[in-house]
């Protein structure tokens, strides 16, 4: 895959990510749009979108097994998420905890891998720390948390991998000539 091919994925998603998560937070508030719904679409959208992304990129990346779990992690998620009534709301949260620290491990391995691809690879470091911290407050905080406390945690990721991967894809795409 050429250096361009691998840029535009990144840009993609870091633009998918970005309207995700402000969609995922500002929506609800301006409009008559649910919360869960948002929760949903997002989920269910950025998980899909992570799979293929993964089965696409596999020669490139060392990882795309893990971001195939990621995808499919997230997906199962809002599948169940609609069906809430008919699901524990312990096992959503529980598997939106794992989620948060399997993405962890995909951000660190990312920037590892990304290193002389990219420029700024090592802002990806930045991701590992809240995406971990967010797994755990979601694990921890499983009896008594709440959807809208996954909602807003999951939104901050968003927006916050997706001004990281777009910062990423400029600095290499333009600066670097």
């Amino acid at each position: 895959m050429s250096e361009n091919r691998f840029l535009s994925f990144i840009l993609t998603e870091s633009i998918l990510l970005l309207c995700l998560g402000l969609g995922m937070l500002i929506l609800p508030k301006v409009t008559i749009i649910s919360f869960g719904f948002m929760m949903c679409f997002s989920f269910i959208t950025y998980g899909g979108y992570k799979v293929i992304n993964a089965i696409l990129t596999r020669n490139f990346s060392r990882h795309y097994i893990l971001d195939i779990i990621l995808g499919l992690i997230l997906f199962i998620d809002g599948v169940l998420l609609i069906s809430a009534p008919f699901f524990d709301i312990m096992l959503i949260l529980g598997l939106a905890g794992v989620y948060f620290i399997l993405k962890s491990i995909s951000s660190s391995s990312f920037s590892i891998q990304t290193r002389k691809t990219l420029n700024f690879w090592w802002m990806c470091f930045f991701l590992i720390v809240p995406e971990f911290l967010f797994g755990i407050i979601v694990i921890i905080m499983l009896p008594s948390a709440a959807l809208w406390l996954l909602g807003i945690l999951t939104g901050m990721d968003f927006i916050l991998s997706g001004m990281i991967y777009l910062n990423m894809y400029i600095s290499t795409k333009y600066i670097q000539g």
